[in-house]
């Protein structure tokens, strides 16, 4: 079973191979959008967490817990296990993860955080709904119907 942990190490994995810097804000939209592309591409979850209705958008708090203590800053470990491993969702396993990856990745790696709250913030977005209603979790069919996200580099 994948977990948003594993996920997050996922993205941190790559970030670090390519020299592409990870604040914790930035790790949470990425894993966000990974989830709806994989939402809306296979038509099941990518995991069991679910989205909070936070300031800057959707947050899975276990992710949120492991890395808030970089702040705003470059995320530079991973989260481990207990016997000091860590977890990453494994490639050529599941080829409807690798595709969403590598697609989420190739688009969004650039931008940072703060860009990708804005995103998340946009009129109509799973996120702003769930916010305007009051709840407290985003609904996995909002973010399922959620538009791809346009923007200019």
């Amino acid at each position: 079973m994948i977990t948003a942990l594993d996920v997050a190490n996922t993205f941190l994995d790559r970030a670090k191979k390519e020299k592409i810097d990870i604040s914790p804000m930035k790790l949470q939209k990425l894993i966000y959008i990974l989830y709806k592309v994989y939402l809306q591409k296979n038509g099941f979850r990518l995991f069991e967490e679910r989205f909070e209705v936070w300031q800057y958008g959707p947050v899975v708090s276990s992710v949120y817990q492991v890395f808030k203590k970089f702040r705003s800053n470059r995320i530079t470990e991973y989260y481990l296990n207990a016997d000091g491993t860590y977890n990453t969702v494994r490639f050529h396993n599941n080829i409807r993860f690798d595709n969403a990856f590598e697609f989420v990745w190739e688009k969004y790696k650039q931008l940072d955080g703060v860009y990708l709250s804005q995103l998340t913030h946009q009129p109509d977005t799973a996120w702003s709904k769930a916010d305007q209603r009051g709840d407290m979790y985003l609904d996995d069919q909002e973010i399922h119907e959620e538009e791809e996200y346009q923007f200019a580099i």
